[in-house]
């Protein structure tokens, strides 16, 4: 056998043999969610990897594939799941669209969530209970287009490094429980107030100016301070005049009982 035909073989042996292993890390990413998350409404029940063929698991409810292997997309939205953030979903490695959206889950999300959903261009988390802060590295999913975190129990402050999400075209974080000053987008982002609607107290463009509390404390002594010093100059002679007023009366008294023991 020549050397030619050898390499040749090599590479089609490695690319033949790719194609089943991208199907099994797909098909293990989906049976891991289905895992890893409580199905009340059944929803997922056509979640069966018993069929092998190939393709088979772009014909379940909620996912689209790029090809027969890979999955592209995964739209789980309304289905009323609920538990944490599916971890599993890692080994879906061409995953660009998530919706997760509508359902119950709840928990923090990982703070490695870039790593498990590098490629994302879609993520859509609205309407659910997650809590905590959100994870900075969401900043690094640099192929995000949309991110909607909206009507959830977010808290904390949001990470400025979002300023990072260059692609971003959509953005909502409406509805939760945060604080503090918002990243300071790029105007085409075109961010309304609305975007920002409904948390605890969130300022900055385009809501009102954050205030620096430590400027108002500054502000807040002195003031206090030139208040007590103003009371402090107006009871002093008033507090005078009254000690006077009743020394003497005192002393009158006294003059009076003696003159009138020595008549």
């Amino acid at each position: 056998m020549s050397m030619i035909t050898l390499v040749t073989t090599c590479l089609c042996f490695l690319l033949v043999s790719s194609f089943p292993w991208t199907n099994k890390a797909n098909v293990n990413c989906l049976r891991t969610i289905k895992s890893q998350v409580e199905d009340p409404n059944g929803y997922l029940s056509s979640w069966n990897f018993a069929n092998e063929t190939e393709g088979s698991i772009c014909s379940l409810n909620g996912v689209d594939c790029w090809d027969l292997k890979r999955v592209m997309s995964i739209q789980l939205s309304g289905y009323g799941l609920k538990g944490e953030f599916p971890l599993g979903i890692k080994e879906c490695s061409d995953l660009t669209g998530l919706d997760l959206s509508r359902n119950n889950f709840s928990g923090p999300l990982p703070s490695n969530i870039f790593s498990l959903i590098p490629f994302v261009t879609i993520l859509d988390l609205s309407y659910n209970q997650f809590s905590g802060e959100i994870p900075v590295s969401l900043s690094n999913i640099n192929y995000l287009n949309s991110l909607t975190l909206s009507h959830n129990q977010f808290t904390g402050q949001l990470p400025p490094q979002l300023v990072l999400l260059k692609r971003l075209k959509w953005f909502s974080v409406a509805d939760n429980l945060l604080t503090g000053p918002v990243p300071n987008f790029e105007e085409s982002l075109h961010i309304v107030p609305e975007n920002y609607a409904n948390n605890l107290d969130l300022c900055g463009g385009p809501l009102d100016a954050c205030v620096d509390r430590e400027e108002d404390r500054e502000e807040t002594i002195p003031f206090g301070k030139m208040s007590a010093a103003i009371g402090a100059a107006f009871f002093a002679p008033v507090g005078a005049f009254l000690g006077w007023f009743f020394s003497n009366g005192s002393k009158e008294k006294q003059g009076d009982i003696r003159r009138r023991n020595w008549f």
